[in-house]
């Protein structure tokens, strides 16, 4: 008997060390019956022992996500973001605490609901603990903290969060957050590309629209524009749109939309911007099916989500027209380097960087978003100052016919003319210049 249990009991050693089986849930009753058989002058016998019932104990246990280290200025908000899950065999409540110490000091550290899991708080009601969770389930939350203004840069606080279990206090987790003062984020929205040199660069809004889209009642437009993070830290900056400069209302026009999209075409309501770095962004814009004839204008922000009072705002325009006169142009440009008429890598909206001597290709595309056909289209550009037609790689065009200097210098526009556009048809016109050695 003795050999028997010493089996049984490596048997289940072997199996919680391999992970065999999840927890027990608590309550479980565990049955056992044994039995022997033996021989007497009648023949071969089986009995049965008495049942045992063992009933499973509830065992706490819990984890707590590691936790993670920022940068922010001196009197911004942080956001961190945390899960408690109960890996015990029966339904726990956890409560949430948190110290911290270090140089920085940080003050009214809260805990927020963030169901979602989006790194956001769900509302604005603290809590201090995760009310009752069942074996296996998962609660998320974040910890919100202000650093002290005049925080000196570079000082660190240590935050350790603390989950512990309600029905065995000795058990918790923790979990350390790490804040350094820094120099903070700062956001500066352009429109179409990045940098100093793009359009919208600056403090917004703009006066004027940087950009004004022609679209019909009921049919997307999209604007390109660019967040740039001029600070010394990563923030995350939550994207808007209203047609009220101040963005006091938050206002779009009745039946109209504003959906933002990160490069890769995925929705998105903010977006996360490393230090000197940016991102794109495109903002499609549908104004209502009975939309009137006119222009409204309409203006995206991106603010801060941990200091509110950091944002940009940029200044763009969406013009309804009727439906059969919609036509829309876009220009992109190409660096050929050698003049031979071939760019090198690809076509942008972006700005680009040329030596004096070097050619310029332009690619300028005309789409017909109406709904009736275009008669007599013509596309024309000019030839910009300081630059001169690119003779040596000739004007081109799909529809119609080219019209440009015969020699450098000549005229001072490009022309593609007598072509009609159907619904949805195209046309491009393609031409170099040559920047002035």
């Amino acid at each position: 008997m003795k050999t028997r249990l010493t089996l049984v009991a490596a048997a289940t050693l072997l199996a919680a060390a391999n992970g065999a089986s999840a927890a027990t849930v608590a309550g479980t009753q565990i049955t056992n019956q044994a039995s022997a058989t033996y021989t007497d002058s009648t023949g071969t016998k089986t009995v049965q022992s008495n049942v045992v019932v063992t009933t499973v104990q509830q065992v706490a246990s819990l984890t707590l996500n590691n936790g993670t280290a920022k940068s922010a200025a001196a009197g911004a908000t942080v956001t961190y973001s945390h899960s408690v899950t109960n890996t015990g065999n029966g339904p726990d409540t956890f409560a949430l605490s948190q110290t911290n110490s270090g140089a920085l000091a940080m003050t009214g550290v809260v805990f927020y609901l963030d169901a979602d899991g989006n790194g956001a708080a769900d509302n604005a009601t603290p809590v201090t603990s995760t009310g009752q969770l069942a074996p296996g389930a998962t609660y998320r939350f974040v910890a919100v903290a202000t650093l002290a203004a005049g925080s000196t840069t570079g000082n660190t606080n240590t935050m350790v969060v603390k989950a512990t279990s309600g029905f065995t206090g000795t058990v918790n987790a923790t979990s350390t957050d790490t804040t350094t003062v820094g120099a903070g984020a700062a956001i500066d929205i352009t429109a179409n590309s990045s940098g100093a040199a793009a359009p919208g660069n600056g403090v917004g809004p703009e006066a004027a629209p940087l950009d004004n889209k022609n679209t019909i009642a009921g049919a997307m437009t999209a604007f390109t524009i660019y967040l740039n993070n001029t600070g010394g830290s990563q923030d995350t900056f939550a994207l808007t749109a209203s047609t009220d400069a101040s963005f006091g209302g938050l206002t779009l026009p009745s039946g109209w939309t504003v959906v933002f999209k990160d490069s890769n075409g995925q929705v998105i309501t903010n977006a996360t911007v490393a230090a000197g770095a940016n991102v794109k962004v495109t903002a499609e814009v549908t104004p209502a099916a009975g939309a009137a004839v006119g222009t409204t204008d309409i203006y995206f922000r991106a603010q801060s989500t941990t200091t509110p009072t950091v944002f940009d705002r940029i200044h763009e325009a969406v013009t309804i027209v009727a439906g059969e006169s919609l036509l829309e142009l876009v220009k992109t440009q190409g660096l050929d380097a050698d003049c031979n008429g071939v760019i090198e890598g690809e076509l942008t909206k972006d700005p680009i960087s040329a030596a004096p001597g070097a050619c310029i290709r332009y690619h300028i595309v005309a789409t017909n978003k109406g709904l009736t056909t275009m008669n007599a289209v013509v596309i024309t550009d000019n030839v910009p100052a300081n630059t001169t037609y690119h003779t040596g790689a000739a004007a081109q065009t799909l529809l119609g016919s080219i019209l440009a200097p015969l020699a450098a210098g000549v005229v001072t526009t490009v022309s593609a003319t007598g072509f009609n556009l159907t619904p949805s048809q195209s046309n491009t016109l393609d031409f170099g210049v040559k920047i002035n050695p």
